[in-house]
Parts: C-alpha cells; sequence; structure tokens
C-alpha cells in the first residue's frame, strides 16, 4: 500500500491541546494496533524527557512506526518559539529542535513537524518574527541534513498564527532549503486554500508528511471533505507513506474517533 494510516499522540502532558489523542501510552497504542493502524506520531513536550530506547522497543511491541515527531507541545508548555523576539527563548527553541532531530533518528523516523513551535508576531513585530523564523529553520535544515532528517513546515491556518499560513509562503521558503519540505494538513488547507484538492496537486513533490482531519476538525468522514478524492490526489502528486489522524474527539473518546477515522479511509484506501 502507498499510504498508510497512523494517528498523533500527545506524551506526557496535561497541556490544553484537543486535537491529539492522549491516554495511557498502552492504551492508545493497543487500540491502534487492533483497529489496524499501522504508526504512531509523538507530539513530545520535551524531547529531552524521552528514553528513546525503552520508547522504541514498547512500540516494536505493538508493531507500530513513528512516521514523525510533533513539536508543537514545545510552545504550548514552554512558549518555545523558533520566531521569538526573545533571544533565550528562541535559543532554547533551536536547541530543542535539535534534540528532536537526534530522537527522530533513533526512533527511526527522520522526520519532525515545524508546526506551533514557529510561534506568532504582531502587527510590527512580523518582519523581524519571520526573518528569525527563517533564519532558525535555516540552522535546523543544516543541522537535519547533517543527521539524515527532514524537516515538516507545515502552513497552519490565520487563527493560530499569522507567520506562515498558505501552501504559498510554505513552499517559498521550502524551495530554498535542502532538506525541510512540506507537512499537509488537510483542515488547515481547506482554510486557508481556494480549493485543497487542487492544493494537493501544487505542493506536489514538496509534500513530506500529511495530517488528517475533516472540515470540522473531526475525525474524517464527520465533515464535508471527500476522501476519495483527497486520496486520489496525493498519490496523482506521487506522494507515499504515512497519513497521521489529528482530530478533534469532541468527548466522543479517542477510540471511536479512531475507529470513525479508520473505517472512512480504509474504504478509499483499498
Amino acid at each position: 500500500m502507498l499510504l498508510k494510516l497512523a494517528a498523533v499522540y500527545a506524551m506526557e502532558t496535561k497541556a490544553d491541546f484537543d486535537v491529539v489523542v492522549k491516554g495511557p501510552l498502552s492504551k492508545v497504542l493497543n487500540t491502534l494496533q487492533a483497529l489496524g493502524y499501522e504508526g504512531v506520531e509523538l507530539n513530545i513536550p520535551n524531547p529531552f524527557k524521552v528514553e528513546a530506547d525503552v520508547l522504541l522497543s514498547t512500540l516494536s511491541t505493538y508493531g507500530l512506526e513513528v512516521p514523525a515527531i510533533s513539536t508543537g507541545l514545545s510552545y504550548v508548555v514552554y512558549s518555545y518559539s523558533l520566531s521569538s523576539t526573545n533571544y533565550e527563548l528562541r535559543k532554547r527553541s533551536i536547541e530543542f529542535f535539535k534534540k528532536y532531530i537526534d530522537l527522530s533518528i533513533e526512533l527511526n523516523s527522520g522526520k519532525v513537524v515545524v508546526g506551533l513551535a514557529r510561534g506568532r508576531c504582531r502587527g510590527d513585530e512580523c518582519p523581524e518574527a519571520r526573518r528569525l523564523l527563517i533564519e532558525a529553520l535555516e540552522e535546523l535544515d543544516e543541522y537535519a541534513g547533517s543527521r539524515g532528517a527532514i524537516l515538516l513546515l507545515e502552513p497552519l491556518n490565520r487563527y493560530e498564527t499569522n507567520l506562515i499560513n498558505t501552501l504559498s509562503e510554505a513552499l517559498e521558503i521550502v524551495k530554498k532549503l535542502k532538506n525541510t519540505k512540506i507537512l499537509l494538513d488537510t483542515f488547515h488547507t481547506m482554510l486557508e486554500e481556494d480549493n485543497v484538492y487542487d492544493a494537493i496537486l501544487r505542493a506536489g513533490s514538496s509534500i513530506g508528511h500529511v495530517h488528517l482531519a475533516d472540515s470540522n476538525r473531526r475525525a474524517p468522514g464527520l465533515g464535508m471533505l471527500d476522501w476519495e478524492r483527497i486520496v486520489y490526489r496525493l498519490i496523482k502528486a506521487g506522494y507515499q507513506g504515512f497519513m497521521s489522524v489529528e482530530a478533534r474527539s469532541n468527548g466522543m473518546g479517542f477510540e471511536e474517533m479512531l475507529r470513525i477515522s479508520m473505517e472512512t479511509l480504509r474504504k478509499v484506501l483499498i
């Protein structure tokens, strides 16, 4: 199969972050395995607190791969940002990302997401914040290359940040870097692009990873997106690899959210 399914899981946090799966690790991994998922994307607040060998051993017990390391919780929990005008916060964020890159190699992933941890800006601060972000991405892109990893720059919708919202903005940056690709999130893409399906083809070979949520950010199948068209365009764009469900459970429990997602996507992946 060209495309495989994973889900985004938040590790070791009580933070208010509701678009990821939360719960005891063993329970989540058992559910993913039982439903037929092949991977678990780890959103890690602090990469320095992860014992990679222990985690890898646990994941192998369930036959699950790590398609990518998500980093947004470092911003939510610690306020670390790659674009912060506070030097110490920005320096610490870069240190975290280098550790994320190292950890991604140890977990046989080699992919690290740049999402919320890019930060936000206000008015007149934005040009400087953008400059600092690109400067940090250049440094991390070089480091990722030295470790055999890639960064995944995710365009986020305007309600979450005002730094890099559109696919065009992200592509402009990615094309100047050697070890950075696009993380295409169906929910953010739907909000920021004229046509989510055409945007997939525009991103083309620049797509390095995919996040899945429906038009209302709930499980695929509970909104208005046409999943057959999305999968067809990803394949047409030449994308192969994991797609990670990153959706709100809306009180139904993560097990039900994952079940609905799998039932919806399995129909179009077979």
